[in-house]
């Protein structure tokens, strides 16, 4: 059995709570639409904002850590970020060993997963993990996609699928732990890098003799311009490809409407146009 893990970030931390909710929602539906039903999903939070899927798959963990920035903003700094959610992460792994999870999928709570993933770490029960080179990028209200073909991994938090056991929580961490306890009984760096970074369990599994492949379709579609991305908006001068109804059906993601789409390009013209003023004004 595979346990997808998630987690939602202080509600102090957003720009919408409700707008949360929304995404989670969309990505919970993928997930669930999965090929195999051998799953879970995790969601690990502070406080559930409101979501409509009623599924006996999805858990939902509650923990009291505090606000990671005082900040009353989705853009924090990159480090406590990743605190946050590599504490939560290892409760999510905690809470899915007690389940027998065979493998972990980390994802993040407003992308869309490839519906073939479930059956695909199912088949493979004691292989190492997988990890995502192969990825896609939605701008919101779209009707395009763009493909990234390399490294996606190392940018996206939906790409690593990891043996359970290979994760290293101790049994002594139980869903209810502090982050005091976690960074007690795990390294500091592996909680922020590995659990709450991209890209970093291939290396670190290769060190220990275990060898982690890379998955051979893409693990999920990256949604931006939500106004959640820790990251930000991400413009992309990839090339694009229209959001078909084959894309939709592997990652259960709603065609948007045709406004949508003109409202979304907009916005991206809008934004590459400032960027492109703001650097003809520094040159001048």
């Amino acid at each position: 059995m595979i346990v997808f893990i998630t987690t939602i970030r202080h509600p102090d931390n957003c720009t919408s709570y409700a707008r949360v909710g929304r995404l989670l929602d969309s990505s919970l539906r993928s997930i669930c639409n999965q090929t195999d039903d051998d799953l879970r999903v995790i969601v690990v939070h502070n406080s559930m904002p409101t979501v409509t899927v009623s599924d006996p798959r999805v858990s939902y963990v509650q923990v009291d850590f505090p606000a990671p920035s005082p900040e009353r903003n989705a853009r924090i700094p990159f480090n406590v970020f990743q605190r946050d959610k590599g504490t939560k992460c290892v409760v999510g792994v905690s809470a899915a060993q007690a389940l027998g999870a065979d493998h972990v999928m980390f994802f993040d709570a407003d992308d869309y997963l490839h519906r073939g993933i479930a059956a695909f770490a199912n088949s493979q029960l004691s292989h190492p993990g997988w990890y995502s080179p192969l990825g896609l990028i939605h701008s919101h209200g779209s009707r395009v996609v763009q493909a990234v073909t390399e490294g996606f991994h190392l940018k996206n938090g939906s790409t690593g699928i990891v043996r359970t056991d290979l994760c290293d929580v101790p049994s002594s961490l139980t869903p209810g732990s502090s982050q005091e306890d976690i960074v007690a009984h795990i390294d500091a760096p592996q909680v922020d890098q590995m659990f709450g970074g991209h890209g970093k369990w291939q290396d670190v599994l290769e060190a220990r003799g275990h060898h982690m492949e890379p998955l051979p379709f893409p693990s999920a579609i990256w949604e931006i311009g939500t106004g959640e991305n820790v990251s930000g908006n991400l413009v992309s001068a990839r090339q694009k490809q229209a959001l078909d109804d084959a894309i939709s059906t592997d990652f259960s993601i709603e065609l948007p409407s045709r406004w949508s789409h003109f409202s979304s390009s907009g916005r991206l013209l809008l934004k590459r146009l400032g960027r492109r003023i703001g650097r003809d004004s520094r040159a001048h």
